[in-house]
């Protein structure tokens, strides 16, 4: 993958994400930080199991966090029980737009009823025992528009045809999930109206940050 291409997540780095701006004022430097690395490291390892699972390899793992990974894949497994129409069926493809320079991971090719889709997995929480506590993790925003993009590089370097996306997100804290599918004129809206224009803003800020630019 060509190491100039700007990553997905990197562009959509330059949006606002007010829950965690809240998140950041409202705790200390040190737990926000500690929280980050371990929820890295729960996602990266939740994934490289859902990889295994897919590709049907031998599943063994070690984690200091062995009660979130396991409602993650727990919550994993319980949304293919719901959706068994939904086959999974390569996970963790590079994929690389050249047309508008950007590149990325997606987590999975899958089939449902016949049709090729993409589908994002994230870990998340319902907050269980606060006030705040939820039914599900929340899918925010950016989640979507992450996927999108993924659809836009995968049908270029494909030349495919994909119209679906879903994203799911994998409870830390119980065994629950959040699911949400997005079609044909929201895929290609989200991209073209906020994934574009955030890769815009951010190769025009690096340019200028490269050139001894301040904003």
């Amino acid at each position: 993958m060509d190491n100039d291409y700007v990553h997905v997540t990197q562009a959509l780095s330059i949006l606002r994400k007010l829950g965690l701006e809240y998140w950041f004022r409202t705790n200390s430097a040190e737990f926000c930080d500690a929280e980050s690395k371990k929820s890295k490291e729960i996602g990266t390892l939740v994934h490289e199991v859902i990889q295994k699972h897919i590709e049907k390899e031998a599943i063994s793992f070690e984690t200091k966090y062995p009660q979130e990974v396991k409602n993650c894949l727990e919550s994993f497994f319980l949304f293919k029980k719901d959706y068994p129409k939904i086959k999974l069926k390569q996970a963790e493809q590079l994929v690389t737009s050249k047309h508008y320079g950007y590149c990325g991971t997606l987590d999975c090719l899958a089939k449902e009823n016949g049709e090729l889709m993409i589908i994002d997995w994230k870990s998340g929480k319902c907050e269980v025992g606060t006030k705040k506590e939820k039914d599900a993790p929340p899918v925010y925003p950016e989640h979507e528009y992450q996927v999108s993009a993924y659809v836009n590089a995968y049908n270029e370097q494909s030349k495919a045809n994909i119209s679906k996306a879903g994203v799911l997100v994998l409870a830390k804290d119980k065994v629950a999930y959040n699911y949400r599918t997005i079609v044909g004129n929201d895929l290609e809206e989200m991209f073209n109206e906020v994934f574009l224009p955030a890769l815009k803003i951010y190769n025009y800020q690096n340019k200028n940050k490269n050139k001894g630019g301040s904003f």
